[in-house]
């Protein structure tokens, strides 16, 4: 699809209440680390059917994970994986209405060709294109890029200049000077400028305090991992993180990645989540995972890594979403309640699953007045 002007609105930041998304599926094993026969293969063929299935059914947006090297185990969950941008631009060719993203790890990519990426991709799309940036968490991939590895807070500074460098290429008018701390270029310039200009939405999941205060003070989506222990902590984060924003005269939204498992009972849902996570769970993946999370993003602490291990095999560490068309949208208008504004979605079958989603828990969605009815 090639259009000559933006959309007057990202669809990422369109009206519904509760935005939808399909993440990870750019990813052998998608969100599970399992090695259960109806993981994610990941092919080019089943991504487009999946992004083409998601664009039909109204959904706001297309998300992958930036990953270059697996973690081990009998699955080496994410081994296989396509590169986010030229992922993006081939998938903005064959949609017309969702919003695709590209994740960037900053330190690994020059704000001069991250800028003529994302053009490039928001004049593909019709204005469609949202950046989701990345600080760096995962040591194994720098090393293999020989990239310097940065302090936990240092890394946040390094991304606050590499984003006003690429708005900077995005918006300027004539070529010019910079000389920061960590990016320094004569006549630096970039065009074409995205169809969105300015209003390009950044989407950012910094999980620490620091993070969290760079997700909210610099970009238009915080991505946020709820911990879970109970709902008032939840809240108070996401409200905390939209505060920050508005200070800073932001527009703020806060997203979160939902592992979701539908039947027609409770007992069946839980018995397939069992099956696919204690059945064939890798854990040493998921060891490799949590052990290589929590001590480089400073996101979780040991009590929490430990209560996380299943949902991790489940999802990647995501909100688990388990049960019947009816109880899982009851969990999404108590989402909703809290402040969150979009999830983020992965299945064990991501076409069967997403199917099912889009015949039996949308309709519900609508009537639960969480999404405006859709056409599909």
């Amino acid at each position: 699809m090639s259009q000559s002007a933006a959309p007057k609105i990202n669809p990422i930041l369109g009206p519904n209440v509760m935005k939808l998304g399909v993440m990870a599926f750019n990813c052998s094993g998608g969100s599970t680390v399992t090695t259960a026969p109806e993981a994610w293969p990941m092919t080019w063929p089943d991504n487009v059917a999946l992004a083409q299935m998601a664009d039909r059914a109204g959904f706001e947006a297309l998300l992958p994970v930036g990953r270059w090297k697996g973690y081990g185990g009998a699955s080496n969950f994410n081994n296989r994986t396509f590169e986010t941008f030229t992922w993006a631009a081939g998938l903005a060719a064959v949609t017309e209405q969702i919003a695709v993203l590209s994740t960037v790890h900053a330190p690994l990519v020059h704000p001069l060709i991250a800028a003529k990426q994302a053009a490039t991709i928001d004049h593909i799309s019709g204005g469609r294109f949202v950046l989701n940036l990345v600080c760096g968490w995962f040591k194994n991939e720098f090393e293999m890029f020989g990239a310097e590895w940065r302090e936990h807070d240092r890394r946040y500074e390094y991304a606050a200049e590499w984003l006003d460098l690429t708005r900077r290429l995005w918006s300027a008018e004539e070529p010019f000077d910079f000389d920061g701390a960590f990016f320094k270029g004569r006549d630096l310039w970039s065009a074409p400028k995205p169809l969105q200009g300015l209003d390009l939405p950044v989407m950012n999941a910094g999980s620490s305090p620091t993070g969290q205060r760079f997700s909210a003070e610099n970009c238009d989506m915080n991505f946020v991992m709820l911990r879970q222990k109970d709902q008032a902590s939840d809240m108070a984060q996401i409200a905390g993180l939209k505060a920050i924003a508005e200070a800073r005269g932001r527009r703020s939204s806060c997203w979160i990645h939902g592992y979701a498992v539908v039947r027609p009972t409770q007992a069946e849902a839980e018995q397939a989540l069992n099956r696919y996570v204690i059945e064939y769970g890798d854990d040493i993946a998921v060891e490799n995972m949590l052990s290589i999370f929590g001590m480089e993003s400073q996101t979780l602490e040991p009590s929490v890594m430990d209560a996380f291990r299943f949902h991790f095999k489940a999802g990647h560490g995501g909100y688990p979403l388990v049960g019947t068309p009816e109880s899982v949208v009851d969990d999404l208008v108590r989402l909703s309640g809290m402040g969150v504004d979009g999830v983020l979605l992965s299945w064990l079958d991501y076409l069967g699953e997403g199917r099912q989603w889009i015949d039996d828990v949308l309709p519900l969605m609508e009537s639960a007045g969480l999404r405006a009815p859709y056409s599909r």
